[in-house]
């Protein structure tokens, strides 16, 4: 199993060391560093290069919106060239906040009511390269903040453009799998899933994952609240 390091940005002590306990018993998760939520998250990311970081995101604090899309950006914290992959964690939330959080470059959007497994499945989930958004935040970005592509074509227009296959890999993306969850389960190489997920992208007319999630659950492909089987 390949070992997830994990940085916890919360400006609560208490609530870090929670949340550090609890993910640290897990198999395969490592607390690499504890932070508060401000500039000591992006001078922790960049020493300690995390796979995943778990930031506080307050409401009304413009300041983090702008620390997620430094910290996705910035070389330094980037693990063995990849992205560091950023959950927001918040116990109050809008839908315009959670699409400011993914606009800016965040993995998914976690509220802090969840149970301990949901934040631990999430861990796993964005660290894998998937995706993984709340049920409640989910439903009302699309109730609230619809997206709708250039042109104004319907969700299931475009998504009658796929193929089997490609609503496949995009069902399990919904579903908040990563590549490599997708290709051992539909028994793909993981660079043939990127493949498919590259077509999936243009053919939507989506500039990343996110949008394409969306547009999935706008079409009906993706019910909220479902799972992968």
């Amino acid at each position: 199993m390949q070992t997830i390091r994990i940085l916890i940005a919360d400006d609560q002590p208490l609530v870090r060391a929670g949340i550090a306990a609890l993910l640290a018993a897990q198999p395969g998760l490592v607390v690499a560093a504890t932070a508060d939520a401000g500039p000591g998250a992006a001078e922790a990311a960049a020493r300690h290069r995390p796979d995943v970081l778990l930031l506080d995101l307050p409401p009304a604090a413009d300041d983090k919106i702008d620390l997620i899309g430094r910290l996705v950006t910035d070389p330094a914290c980037h693990q063995a060239g990849h992205p560091v992959r950023v959950l927001p964690m918040t116990a109050d939330y809008s839908p315009e906040r959670a699409w400011q959080a993914m606009r800016a470059g965040a993995a998914g959007f976690l509220l802090k009511s969840r149970p301990p497994e949901t934040l631990i499945g999430a861990v796993r989930t964005v660290a894998e390269a998937g995706v993984w958004l709340d049920p409640v935040v989910l439903r009302d970005m699309l109730t609230e903040l619809a997206w709708r592509p250039a042109g104004g074509r319907s969700p299931s227009r475009l998504v009658a453009r796929l193929t089997v296959r490609e609503r496949e890999v995009l069902m399990l993306l919904a579903y908040g799998l990563g590549s490599p969850e997708i290709a051992k389960r539909l028994f793909l190489s993981p660079g043939t899933v990127r493949t498919h997920i590259g077509r999936i992208l243009m053919k939507l007319e989506c500039p990343d994952r996110t949008r394409a999630v969306v547009v999935a659950y706008r079409s009906g492909l993706v019910q909220t609240g479902a799972a992968a089987a």
